[in-house]
């Protein structure tokens, strides 16, 4: 599979720094762990998922410009913080007569690390579960972050005090971070999932993800193991049920066309998700898109944390 390689300079790489700290101190987005029983994740652990998520949408916004021409917008290009438990990605989209449109097509960016073999969805945010309604989106789109494992040895380097510490030889071998790599891998979508979950009682179903993915594909019940799709090897247990594409076979190339266009109709594939996420984005849309027509976003840095008009940037002094 042929990747479309994107890079990622520093000050953006910083940006996601600021928006993932800003986030955590104001409580903006959960901390809990669902993999983890419900635990609160620390900011490290936090930082580390929230950044590396960052990243990947800032890459596939750089993509869509670069590869399509398409502009879009991230929560983290805007002036004040959008609020909803389930939201798109890609927030707002420029329409070829360069007006703001607000997607019905909703699609998320997921993060995929080094090594990682498989794209998986959990069947509960398609389905459902107990306790959670459904939260499906149309498309998923697979972007692979090469974030070196010491990145954030890199805010102990140039912080003050330890600055004054640090020896040469812990300098040099922390080298400046220019940029980082990005694969966009390729996606999937809202119809392939519903596929796979259809797939032992519907033999179209699959056929047509053995057309799509060939053996790339597969429906993972909790407790049974992934298996490695190019040696068959053993590897990690699922503690969910997962629909599963092998990102070697994810839709790519020229069905990248095929996901504009999907994007440019701006109709819905998952039929369930609820109308209230959907009037959910365009309330809080609305009032982002007047903020950002009166000013410029600042850095998250800047941001204000509560009523006292405290900043990140304040904080950080501080200590």
């Amino acid at each position: 599979m042929k990747t479309q390689k994107v890079a990622i300079g520093s000050n953006l790489y910083i940006e996601a720094i600021g928006f993932s700290m800003y986030t955590f101190l104001t409580g903006k987005i959960v901390k809990r762990d669902l993999y983890k029983g419900g635990a609160e994740r620390s900011l490290g652990e936090y930082m580390e998922h929230l950044v590396r998520g960052k990243l990947a949408e800032m890459a596939f916004k750089k993509f869509l410009l670069q590869e399509f021409g398409t502009q879009s917008l991230l929560d983290i290009d805007l002036p004040i913080f959008i609020k909803g438990k389930y939201l798109p990605d890609i927030l707002a989209f420029k329409s070829d007569n360069g007006d703001w449109v607000l997607p019905r097509f909703w699609i998320e960016v997921k993060a995929v690390v080094e090594g990682q073999k498989w794209a998986l969805i959990r069947v509960s945010s398609l389905r459902g579960g107990r306790r959670a309604k459904p939260r499906p989106y149309d498309a998923y789109v697979n972007v692979r972050v090469h974030l070196p494992k010491d990145h954030v040895g890199r805010l102990i380097r140039y912080s003050p005090r330890i600055a004054e510490r640090v020896s040469r030889e812990w300098v040099e071998r922390l080298t400046d971070l220019e940029e980082i790599d990005v694969e966009i891998l390729g996606f999937a979508l809202h119809s392939d999932m519903v596929c796979i979950l259809n797939a032992s009682v519907d033999e179209e179903a699959k056929k047509q993800l053995n057309s799509f993915f060939g053996a790339g594909w597969a429906f993972v019940r909790k407790g049974s193991k992934l298996h490695d799709p190019e040696t068959g090897k053993e590897t990690v247990e699922l503690g969910a049920d997962n629909c599963a594409v092998a990102v070697s076979k994810l839709r790519a190339g020229l069905e990248w066309e095929s996901l504009l266009n999907l994007l440019d109709e701006n109709k819905p594939l998952a039929r369930e998700r609820s109308p209230q996420a959907q009037s959910t984005l365009e309330r809080e849309m609305k009032k982002a898109m007047y903020a950002l027509s009166k000013q410029k976003p600042i850095s998250w840095f800047h941001r204000t944390l509560d009523s006292g008009q405290l900043t990140l940037r304040n904080i950080l002094r501080k200590r």
